[in-house]
């Protein structure tokens, strides 16, 4: 299994049969509604995606972005909450499924599993399972006593908002909700694409055992990580 970050909550995960592709944000929109510049570049031309399916953990630009949604291949599947639907589908998307948490979807060889989160918006995390592997991302979420449940999968790895504004974790409550989860690897995220909305990474990545810091836009094998316990 393959990860590469896009930044900010986008990820690209890859088997060696299936790619999923979690809340990409590949245009400067955000600016262009709120005057808030990328502070990265876009790694990847919405036109240039190929995979199996789009999980869009909510429908806030960054993560449900339209000219990113406009860019990908018109009969992709697409996985979102309910009000992401109504959005897809007045963009003209058709092949939408509507996941609430609790419920799995299996893509290829990819198990999603939509679990909680507490967002200023309808939203959920995602469990991920392939290749006898357990990732958990969190999307966008403030702290809640449920996610300590999410333990209960077990995951290998776990991927973090830890920018403590507009409705999101701060390093702390990430840090108490990663101890609670023992994962093996954990990776914050959600600090790096608006300078307006940032955080330290190493503030939760030092402070937490397999504390991990993905480098923009570069691959990482799986199982590299999790027998190193850190990014290398």
């Amino acid at each position: 299994m393959i990860i590469r970050s896009l930044g900010q909550s986008g990820y690209i995960v890859r088997t060696s049969k299936t790619t999923v592709v979690i809340d990409p944000y590949l245009s400067d929109s955000v600016n262009k509604a709120a005057g808030r510049p990328r502070a990265l570049p876009i790694p990847v031309q919405p036109q240039d995606i190929r995979c199996d399916a789009v999980i869009c953990t909510h429908d806030h630009l960054d993560h449900l972005d339209p000219e990113t949604v406009k860019g990908i291949f018109s009969q992709q599947l697409f996985l979102t909450t309910k009000k992401g639907s109504e959005l897809l589908r007045r963009l003209g998307r058709t092949n939408v499924k509507v996941l609430e948490q609790g419920q799995t979807v299996t893509v290829g060889d990819i198990s999603i599993t939509a679990v909680f989160a507490d967002h200023s918006t309808e939203a959920f995390g995602i469990i991920l399972k392939a290749e006898e592997k357990t990732l958990y991302f969190s999307g966008d979420t403030l702290y809640h006593e449920n996610l300590l449940k999410i333990a209960a999968y077990h995951p290998d790895i776990t991927l973090i908002c830890i920018n403590g504004k507009l409705g999101n974790m701060n390093v702390g409550q990430a840090l108490a909700v990663a101890r609670k989860l023992g994962a093996k690897v954990n990776i914050p995220n959600h600090y790096d694409m608006f300078l307006s909305n940032s955080e330290d990474p190493h503030l939760f990545a030092d402070h937490i055992q397999g504390g991990c810091i993905l480098e923009f836009n570069r691959e990482y094998d799986v199982d590299r990580l999790l027998k190193e316990s850190a990014c290398k």
